[in-house]
């Protein structure tokens, strides 16, 4: 990971040495703005919303903006919220587990007398290699018989598997929701499924099951036997970089069960991001955030809580590294891959992408011709059409910070 984060932490060593007057040139400060005005001249004059903001993030200078407090639809770069709440509450170091228990208190005869449980804590990258891998940790054990049940326990989230699928008139379509649950095998799957598969594939090893694959819940008590993991960092990293709705969705409710109670659901994960953009000083007047992956049409955010987001996560000498580097990067990966190439933003622009149906947006961090950090939000709404335009006058308004020199 230390490689990973090497040219973002030289960038800022740079920028603090050399730039660290804080002065800012006021014909070129001008410039940037009437450039970046003229960008968004064929949007605004269109009629269709938009809303942007730019600050400098080492002094948190703001560069330019417009509209910056009307209220808008994010699409996807509602993920960034959810990444910069997860990192901040659960912390950069926390992995989500699904681990194998049993009531049966000695094991070392070879035999499972009583079931196990199969528990899964709202990890969205839980997949078949996992079930195999837990497989064959009970085999090493030389596991021969289980007398019970194999329990499929989804427990640590509640049962509303398709979140807002059906909850408002006019919002996105039913079959873009995901299936979401505590216990949920290779993104869609459910655990029912994954314990059939631990099921056939024990039986494949030799072990003689009596019982069943049945739901249910594991005991207190339960003795832990194997557990399996993914890293925080590499789940929102997937979010963030693929746009992954499953899994922004599972942060989601994960992120309130922890910070609530079980079983997580869409309003603790509600009230846990309130908590987050409260303790930021966000008015909780000015935003609705209804769910993670931003599917719904009515969550409704501005630039000034971005803004305060982006800051907040590049002030935190601990996470910002795992954060920035969750995110897409222009030319290199993610829904970034191909747009800015061959320009000066190409490798320069950090930062998450939001596609609906007349809503498009790019928000997150420019690293500018001073090797410095710029945090911008551009987000629009209400056009016809595809957004292949928008997204044209998005790339031209990071290019244009790339290339930005504030002395």
């Amino acid at each position: 990971m230390k490689t990973k984060f090497f040219l973002l932490s030289a960038l800022l060593f740079i920028s603090f040495t050399f730039y660290s007057q804080g002065k800012f040139d006021s014909k070129k400060l001008e410039e940037l703005q009437q450039s970046l005005d003229s960008i968004i001249a064929p949007v605004r004059d269109k009629g269709i919303k938009i809303s942007t903001k730019v600050v400098h993030a080492d002094y948190n200078k703001n560069l330019f903006e417009y509209k910056p407090e009307e209220p808008m639809i994010p699409a996807s770069i509602t993920k960034l919220v959810i990444c910069a709440a997860a990192f901040t509450l659960l912390g950069q170091d926390y992995n989500i587990p699904t681990v194998i228990y049993t009531d049966d208190n000695n094991f070392s005869d070879g035999i499972i007398n009583g079931n196990i449980y199969i528990k899964g804590f709202g990890d969205p990258d839980f997949n078949s290699s996992d079930v195999k891998s837990l497989s064959d940790h009970l085999l090493k054990l030389k596991i021969r018989e289980i007398t019970g049940n194999i329990v499929a326990d989804e427990s640590y989230f509640d049962s509303d598997y398709y979140t807002l699928q059906n909850d408002f008139s006019g919002d996105t379509g039913p079959s873009y929701w995901p299936y979401v649950s505590g216990l949920c095998l290779d993104k869609g799957k459910s655990a029912s499924y994954a314990g059939s598969l631990l099921s056939s594939l024990l039986t494949s090893g030799g072990v003689t099951l009596g019982g069943s694959v049945i739901a249910g819940v594991t005991p207190k008590g339960s003795k832990e036997v194997v557990r399996i993991s993914h890293s925080l960092f590499d789940v929102l990293a997937n979010m963030c970089k693929e746009s992954d709705n499953h899994s922004a969705i599972t942060i989601f409710k994960l992120v309130g069960a922890k910070q609530k109670s079980e079983p997580g659901s869409i309003e603790k994960g509600q009230e846990a991001i309130e908590g987050f953009l409260t303790e930021l000083g966000v008015s909780r007047y000015s935003y609705d955030i209804l769910e993670g992956s931003g599917l719904t049409r009515y969550n409704k955010v501005n630039a000034e809580m971005y803004i305060k987001i982006l800051k907040s996560m590049y002030d935190d000498k601990f996470l910002f590294d795992y954060f920035m580097n969750t995110l897409s990067v222009t030319g290199k990966d993610g829904t970034l891959k191909n747009r800015m190439t061959g320009t000066s933003a190409e490798g320069n622009v950090f930062a998450k992408t939001g596609t609906l149906n007349g809503v498009s947006a790019l928000s997150g961090y420019v690293v500018d011709k001073d090797s410095e950090v710029l945090i911008f939000y551009i987000v629009m709404n209400s056009f016809g059409g595809n957004a292949n335009s928008m997204r044209s006058v998005q790339d031209d308004f990071c290019v244009r910070l790339s290339v930005y020199s504030r002395q």
